[in-house]
C-alpha cells in the first residue's frame, strides 16, 4: 500500500507540473489509481492508516491523496459502489487541482492573507473547473464536482455561495474529509490533532456546514479511534486499535500485547462493544501502519462475520458508559494542563464540583 501512495504522489506531481505549464492533462493514470484505491479499501483499511500516519511530502499532494482515501471510505459508508465509488475516489485525487494555478507564495504564506489575496485563493475551484472542462466532455461531471468542493450546506462556502442540495453530494464528501485531513495534518501554527480530536472539532464547529448523514458516515467509517491508534483503557492497559466497530465508533477492538502494552508479541484482544465495563479513556499515540496486522480475509471469513445486533437497552448502556469515558478523558487532559501550567510538579488543590441545582434558570 505504501507503493500505491508513492505512485499517487508521482502521478499527481506530474499533473501539477502539467497544470502549471498549461499542457494537456493525461488523466488515465489517475483513473487507474482511483480504481486501485477502491479495490484496496474494499479489502482492508491499510491506506486509511497510511493517510492518518502523517506522511511527509508536499502538503498539497498529500492532501489530494488523503482526501481520495478518506472520501472513498466515507462513500462506502454511504452505500457507494462500482463506477460511482471509483468516480468519488477520482474526484478526491483532483478536488483541489485549481490550487496549482494559484501563485505558490500565496499558498505557503505564513502570515494573515489580505482581502485581495484571499479572493485569489477562493477562485481556485473556478480555476480547477476550467482546467477539467478543457479535458473533454467525459470529465465535465468532474469539473462540476471540483467547482463545488468548498461550497457549504449553510451557504457560507465559495465561490458561488450555494446551499443545501444545490451542492453535489460527491463535492460535499470531498469537502468534509478535506477539513478532516487539515485537522489531522501538521501546520506551522498548530500541532496536528488526533483523529478523535478532529472528529470532535468537526461535530462541534462544522455540524451546520455539512449534511448530517455525511458527518455520520465519516464518524462511522474513519472512527473516533482508527486502526493503528494506541489507546489506554479504563483497566490501565495500553493497546492498539485492531478493528473498528462502525456501529459503536467509541468501542473498537483493542489488542493488548502484554502487561506493559509493548508491541510485537501475540496478546489478547478486547472487543469493547461486548465489554460494557471497559472503555477507552485516552489516546496515547496517533495511528501508525506498523502497529496493525493486516490479514487478507477469505470469502468464508467475510460471509461468516455478521454484524452484532444489540438490544436498545444494551446500546443505551454502552452510550452511557462512553459518555463517562469521554468525561474521564477530559478530566485527565484538563488536570495535566493545570499541572503543566502550575510548574510546581503537583496540581493545586481543586474544590469538589458543586452539585447541579434543581432550580430553573
Amino acid at each position: 500500500m505504501s507503493e500505491w501512495y508513492h505512485q499517487a504522489e508521482q502521478a499527481l506531481s506530474e499533473t501539477a507540473v502539467a497544470v502549471q505549464d498549461r499542457r494537456p492533462l493525461v488523466l488515465s493514470s489517475l483513473e487507474r489509481l482511483a480504481a486501485d484505491l477502491v479495490a484496496s479499501l474494499q479489502w482492508n483499511d491499510e491506506l486509511v492508516v497510511e493517510a492518518l500516519s502523517g506522511r511527509s511530502g508536499s502538503p498539497l499532494i498529500t492532501n489530494l491523496i488523503n482526501v481520495a482515501i478518506f472520501g472513498t471510505k466515507v462513500g462506502i459508508g454511504l452505500g457507494y459502489y462500482g463506477e460511482e465509488l471509483q468516480r468519488l475516489a477520482f474526484a478526491g485525487l483532483v478536488h483541489d487541482i485549481g490550487l496549482f494555478v494559484v501563485p505558490h507564495t500565496l499558498i505557503t504564506k505564513n502570515g494573515r492573507l489580505t482581502q485581495e489575496e484571499r479572493a485569489v485563493i477562493e477562485q481556485h475551484p473556478e480555476f480547477g473547473y476550467r482546467v477539467m472542462e478543457q479535458c473533454g466532455s467525459d470529465y465535465h461531471w468532474l469539473a462540476r464536482v471540483i467547482r463545488q468542493v468548498h461550497e457549504r450546506f449553510n451557504g457560507q462556502g465559495y465561490p458561488k455561495r450555494l446551499k443545501g442540495r444545490e451542492i453535489n453530494e460527491m463535492a460535499q464528501i470531498c469537502g468534509v474529509v478535506d477539513v478532516f485531513d487539515a485537522l489531522v495534518s501538521e501546520r506551522p501554527y498548530r500541532r496536528r490533532l488526533l483523529p478523535h480530536e478532529a472528529v470532535k472539532e468537526l461535530l462541534v464547529t462544522e455540524r451546520a456546514t455539512f449534511p448530517r448523514e455525511i458527518l455520520k458516515a465519516l464518524v462511522e467509517q474513519l472512527s473516533v479511534y482508527p486502526l493503528g491508534t494506541m489507546v489506554r483503557l479504563t483497566t490501565g492497559d495500553v493497546g492498539i486499535v485492531a478493528k473498528v466497530n462502525s456501529r459503536y465508533p467509541l468501542r473498537p477492538v483493542v489488542r493488548v500485547d502484554d502487561e506493559q502494552g509493548r508491541e510485537g508479541a501475540e496478546g489478547c484482544q478486547f472487543d469493547l462493544s461486548r465489554i460494557p465495563l471497559i472503555a477507552v479513556v485516552e489516546t496515547v499515540n496517533p495511528p501508525a501502519v506498523g502497529r496493525v496486522r493486516f490479514t487478507d480475509p477469505s470469502p468464508r471469513t467475510q460471509s461468516s462475520a455478521s454484524p452484532t445486533v444489540a438490544s436498545d437497552h444494551f446500546t443505551a448502556l454502552l452510550e452511557s458508559l462512553d459518555a463517562i469515558a469521554l468525561t474521564m478523558q477530559g478530566v485527565v487532559t484538563s488536570r495535566r494542563a493545570v499541572i503543566k501550567e502550575s510548574g510546581a510538579g503537583r496540581a493545586p488543590s481543586v474544590a469538589p464540583p458543586t452539585p447541579p441545582s434543581n432550580q430553573p434558570d
